[in-house]
């Protein structure tokens, strides 16, 4: 009996003993934001063998999301979150499950589900709210950046609002100031002018400032003045200016870059004015760049000229926020989610709410049906249209590379491939000479669509391409492969398409992905190559930074 009592008794304390994964997984999670890259390697040694129990295992998914988020990771499936979710939301602790649902959420956005994204965002606040309150200040800013990228200003003015609050209680002065900036460009968007220049001098001015949140709002103020208040163009001027001399013009966008630009031109500095829109007319095709032409050509008197680039801004502008609205229905799903558990909380004490619930919902079913039959006739007629304009792209392209000053490198692809190409251009000329005419749209749209996909089926084959660029520059495709060896193959692509010379627009036909999403995997490929420092970073970023004409033979 004596013996039998030391067992279990032995037992019971060594169950109470952390074991040494335990501990590994506690010391990591005490510096996983000071060094996630050491915590993402530690994490990824410990061989599944070694979690032994649910416990463990939760703590370890959970750590490796955060690693993952924390090293520029962008993770579009929820796989280790739900290991986290499943365990602490029977468990807890709910810190814990608040940051599993966070995790989860992230995934989502990242795979452009927005609507499953905002779902898992509210359920992490309610939790968050109770028991994390510095994750209540991400999750707030996730939902904000989840209703920016579907154009929901209102409730990203809200959420950024509440992250700031939650910020300042909790202590934090990087967090509170990188939504402060956040908040800046909200305002500026909504026409508070001065409300938005009153945040970004005190961001300024703050000595607690960390330098990169500083530069930026440097940045985002001078685009202020430059947009609100002309007698302080020169003062604004001077500010991108001393950011490009410190060698610190990654903190201004491509829409910074336009209004020095237009600035230059408005102070009589045309000559590197016109220099300065030549270099940002080769990279951006966007709306916006059509956009700030209009004010140049607008500011040169030149109105004829202006008014054409007015008509295309606005025809891009419109298409490429049409695309952001798909997903405009997250707003709707969450407050579906909150609607569910209110009507839960009620009905037992009012039947007839629940009827009304339930004819409000099916008016709600009847009025979304219709709106989505529209809306899927606009998207087809956007569609067709799309593709007209890749065909007028691929005419042009075939029209250029007949110059001497063609980039080689470009004109071997266009070769490579040239008979697709003759015939989408032939296809073209005679959609041209019919004047557009709605039959001659349907035959265009629907022969291109048709080359297209057979194009794009066999380049995912064919590796000759890569091949041609690997030998005429130094084997720089395959550098990178070995490099940087955790891209996806669709970034290898963007890669290659980017060294060729191909702007964004076009890109974006080739690989059958919106101008956004081109936009967004070469931010995050940059962000990725900035962070692993490969041997040749230098060739990949100049790449990346689209600034390679002088490599190209």
């Amino acid at each position: 009996m004596k013996a039998l009592l030391l067992i279990l008794l032995s037992a019971v304390f060594s169950g109470c003993i952390p074991t040494k994964v335990s501990r590994t997984l506690k010391d990591v999670e005490s510096y996983i934001t000071e060094r996630p890259d050491s915590a993402l390697s530690v994490l990824q040694s410990i061989g599944n063998t070694n979690l032994r129990s649910n416990r463990v295992r939760a703590h370890h998914a959970l750590l490796q999301a955060m690693a993952l988020d924390k090293n520029y990771i962008d993770v579009t499936d929820d796989s280790l979150a739900s290991v986290a979710l499943s365990y602490y939301s029977r468990k807890g602790p709910e810190k814990y499950e608040a940051r599993a649902l966070y995790y989860s959420g992230l995934s989502y956005y990242y795979a452009g589900d927005y609507s499953k994204a905002i779902l898992e965002f509210t359920k992490a606040e309610k939790v968050a709210e109770k028991s994390d309150s510095l994750y209540l200040g991400f999750v707030k800013v996730a939902q904000a950046d989840t209703y920016n990228i579907t154009y929901n200003e209102i409730e990203e003015y809200n959420c950024l609002i509440k992250a700031q609050s939650v910020f300042k209680e909790y202590g934090s002065i990087y967090y509170k100031s990188a939504t402060d900036l956040r908040l800046a460009q909200v305002l500026y968007n909504r026409g508070k002018y001065d409300d938005s220049e009153y945040l970004l001098n005190d961001i300024i001015s703050n000595i607690d400032t960390k330098e990169n949140i500083r530069l930026s709002a440097i940045a985002k103020k001078a685009f202020l003045y430059i947009q609100t208040n002309p007698s302080y163009i020169t003062s604004a001027i001077s500010d991108y200016e001393r950011l490009i001399a410190d060698n610190k013009q990654e903190y201004m966008s491509d829409r910074d870059f336009w209004a020095l630009s237009y600035s230059l031109n408005i102070v009589g500095r045309k000559q590197e004015s016109t220099s300065l829109t030549k270099q940002l007319q080769a990279i951006d095709t966007s709306g916006t760049a059509d956009y700030w032409m209009y004010m140049i050509e607008k500011s040169n008197g030149k109105l004829e000229e202006a008014l054409k680039y007015l008509e295309t801004a606005t025809d891009k502008i419109n298409r490429e926020t049409a695309e952001a609205l798909q997903q405009s229905l997250a707003l709707y799903q969450r407050d579906y989610y909150e609607s569910k558990a209110e009507t839960y909380q009620y009905k037992e004490r009012n039947k007839t709410l629940i009827l009304f619930c339930v004819i409000a919902v099916s008016i709600l079913i009847i009025s979304s049906g219709l709106f989505f039959i529209f809306r899927y006739m606009h998207l087809k007629e956007e569609e067709k249209e799309r593709y007209i304009q890749y065909a007028e792209e691929i005419s042009r392209q075939l029209e250029a590379s007949k110059n001497e000053d063609y980039p080689v490198l470009k004109r071997k692809y266009m070769e490579l491939y040239h008979s697709r190409f003759e015939t989408i251009g032939y296809l073209y000329e005679q959609y041209a000479l019919s004047s557009g005419k709605k039959n001659a749209d349907k035959i265009l749209y629907d022969k291109v669509k048709l080359i297209l996909n057979e194009f794009k089926s066999s380049f995912d084959k064919n590796s000759t391409f890569e091949d041609i660029i690997n030998r005429d520059m130094d084997n720089i495709v395959q550098k990178l492969r070995d490099e940087v060896t955790d891209l996806k193959e669709i970034d290898y692509k963007i890669f290659a398409f980017t060294l060729v010379g191909f702007d964004v627009t076009t890109i974006s036909h080739l690989l059958d992905m919106s101008i956004n999403a081109v936009h967004v995997r070469k931010t995050r490929m940059r962000k990725h190559i900035e962070h692993l420092n490969p041997v040749h970073k230098a060739e990949f970023m100049e790449i990346m930074n689209n600034r390679t004409s002088h490599l190209l033979p």
